[in-house]
């Protein structure tokens, strides 16, 4: 029973681990659709979401369709850095939005 504990321990520990099997190195591209999404901040009160889907049919872009939203930036955040020389100081940067994409 001693050495059983340490071995859930020691298998739970591993089945936690995180693994990103869903992350894509190469899109397929014979019949798939292929989506960007990357937000740029405009000034202090918008940001641009820029959203471009590229469609693939037997390895050719046959169709691109980008769409810019405007939308209302986050505001700012204080976070600690240094400065160029070397002194621990407070910055004042933007917040920035996390994206999730949820595929029916």
């Amino acid at each position: 029973m001693k050495k059983l504990v340490p071995a859930i321990f020691v298998l739970s520990l591993m089945a936690c681990k995180e693994k990103n099997d869903d992350k894509v190195k190469e899109v397929d591209k014979n019949g798939s659709v292929e989506t960007k999404v990357h937000i740029a901040h405009l000034n202090d009160s918008l940001d641009v979401m820029n959203t471009e889907h590229i469609f693939w049919v037997k390895n050719k872009d046959v169709k691109r369709v980008v769409r810019l939203d405007t939308i209302p930036a986050l505001g700012f955040t204080n976070e600690q850095g240094e400065n160029s020389s070397g002194q621990d100081t407070t910055l004042k940067v933007r917040k920035n939005y996390q994206i999730f994409i949820t595929v029916n």
